[in-house]
């Protein structure tokens, strides 16, 4: 989480992405904690953290999660995963008129010890993305001030081109 130092507020874009990093820590995800918030003219449009649909069962509330159990790595094994993406939540909250030309902020942390994760969508998220207008995309990197990557969502990783793909 960004703080202020002395008289010196956090930029707008840390404040966004703590926001995301708060939105995170409600995540029900054993492997991963996402939040996400899409802003709009300097407005905050929709937030959303990982974890299953509305009234279903979540890993935190079993206790465990089928892809740490096979030892899967990040993007394998999404079809057993009882997670709907923090993107795809804050999405699914809002109209493609909202979402057009609008900013998307991501920040993950690491379920063991509450450190920043470096963020980044998956391609079905950034596929999401794109498809909902959303102009560019700001990824938390690590701890600290300015610690992001922003991205045009035109330029989001949204396939795995063939022979790469797991």
């Amino acid at each position: 989480m960004v703080k202020p130092h002395g008289n010196k507020r956090v930029s707008k874009i840390d404040t966004y992405l703590n926001c995301a990093e708060n939105f995170a820590y409600r995540s029900t995800c054993l492997k991963r904690k996402y939040g996400a918030v899409i802003v709009k003219d300097d407005a905050v449009i929709s937030t959303g953290y990982n974890g299953s649909p509305r009234g279903f069962e979540n890993c935190s509330d079993i206790g465990e999660c089928p892809r740490i159990r096979r030892g899967m790595h990040q993007g394998e094994g999404y079809g057993m995963c009882r997670a709907v993406h923090a993107e795809a939540n804050a999405l699914l909250n809002c109209s493609r008129e909202q979402t057009l030309g609008a900013d998307l902020y991501l920040a993950g942390v690491n379920p063991e010890d509450c450190s920043v994760h470096k963020a980044k969508p998956c391609p079905l998220c950034a596929r999401l993305i794109i498809q909902a207008g959303i102009r560019n995309v700001y990824l938390r990197q690590g701890e600290g001030d300015d610690n992001y990557e922003m991205i045009p969502a035109k330029n989001l990783e949204w396939y795995i081109p063939e022979g790469l793909g797991k």
